[in-house]
């Protein structure tokens, strides 16, 4: 199993905060104030290479009940908290009642997504965030039930609380792993070998992902949502996404590898891993995405690749898909590719095929 990427938030409340379950509900009545802590921790990676965090990436919705339902009340501000590169901290006034906070990371700023309208919004899971082109961000969400999540209630009586959530990644990363190797036409086996850049002279230039069936919608404690559509995301930096290998072999992939840390002394020399897309999981879990990609030349040359199986899209999980070049590189004209997908970091999944 892969490693998970968890952030922690724990809300230690200053005057009473009591957290309920649904039949503890109680309505607002008491239009006193009472000051609200957050303590907020992000994950640090084993290799010490992880992501950076910072508190703009974090959101958090305070949803207040009204006697019937939780209706949107505010973001938590967070410009007065302070963030030490692992724990947002800070004291947030907030009038005494019933709450449920819903908290994420990397939602924050403008991206390729939409926020539903959170003025006077009752909460239900008809409200999702929606993926609208390119990549999704590398979100973290409760990944839970809204009916799951506490209500917790703010008083200015009674012992002082604690309460604690934990985000996890709720996305998908798809990504493509360029190996130079040989096939055993007896045994089928891949021998990978080592070379030079396995995109030939002409280098990598441009590179396209273009996915059908993929999940559109994301409810606001992480929940996946009914709702698909085409989308495509292209890379025109390559060189932001590609790491090219300078190892004696391949361990990308391998159990408890870090895809957050793709190094060259990972990948053999001369092959290539591209750091893919991030997309909203499938609701079902099961292999229901299209995939297909186009690559461009320095030249101008294009290799169009597309799988005829479909690709698993599962939260927490990186679909990696292995692309064994068996010529001399990706635009070499009649070059045979063999295809695998293996979904990793907590499971696997494979899917078997050729290109010509």
């Amino acid at each position: 199993m892969k490693k998970i990427y968890n952030l922690f938030v724990f809300a230690a409340f200053a005057v009473a905060a009591a957290c309920s379950d649904e039949g503890e509900k109680t309505g607002v009545t008491d239009p006193a104030a009472g000051n609200l802590q957050f303590v907020t921790r992000t994950p640090q990676a084993a290799s010490g290479r992880g992501p950076v965090y910072d508190t703009g990436g974090f959101r958090i919705l305070a949803f207040r009940n009204t006697g019937s339902d939780y209706v949107y009340m505010q973001d938590v501000p967070l410009g007065a908290m302070s963030f030490d590169g692992s724990a947002l901290s800070g004291t947030v006034q907030f009038p005494a009642g019933d709450y449920k906070f819903l908290p994420s990371y990397g939602l924050a700023a403008p991206g390729n997504y939409t926020w539903p309208a959170l003025t006077d919004a009752v909460l239900s899971d008809a409200l999702c965030v929606t993926h609208t082109q390119e990549s999704f961000p590398a979100a973290f969400m409760l990944n839970a039930p809204l009916d799951a999540v506490p209500s917790c209630t703010v008083s200015l009586d009674g012992p002082k609380q604690t309460v604690s959530a934990t985000l996890r990644r709720a996305v998908s990363r798809v990504d493509v792993l360029f190996i130079r190797a040989e096939k055993d036409a007896a045994t089928g086996v891949y021998t990978e070998k080592p070379g030079d850049d396995i995109f030939g002279p002409e280098k990598l230039a441009g590179v396209k992902l273009s996915y059908t069936g993929a999940n559109s919608r994301l409810g606001l404690s992480g929940e996946k949502a009914e709702g698909l559509f085409d989308v495509s995301h292209t890379i025109a930096v390559p060189a932001d996404a590609v790491t090219t290998g300078t190892g004696v072999s391949t361990v990308v992939g391998a159990d408890k590898y870090d895809f957050e840390n793709v190094q060259p002394a990972d990948i053999i020399s001369g092959s290539a891993h591209l750091k893919g897309t991030y997309l909203i999981p499938n609701p079902d879990n099961t292999p229901a995405t299209g995939f297909s990609m186009l690559l461009t030349s320095g030249k101008g040359s294009t290799r169009t690749i597309a799988l005829t199986d479909k690709i698993p899209v599962e939260r927490n999980k990186a679909t990696l898909i292995r692309i064994y070049v068996l010529g001399d590189n990706v635009f070499t004209t009649g070059v045979d590719f063999d295809v695998e997908v293996d979904t990793v970091w907590d499971g696997s999944n494979f899917v078997d095929g050729e290109i010509d």
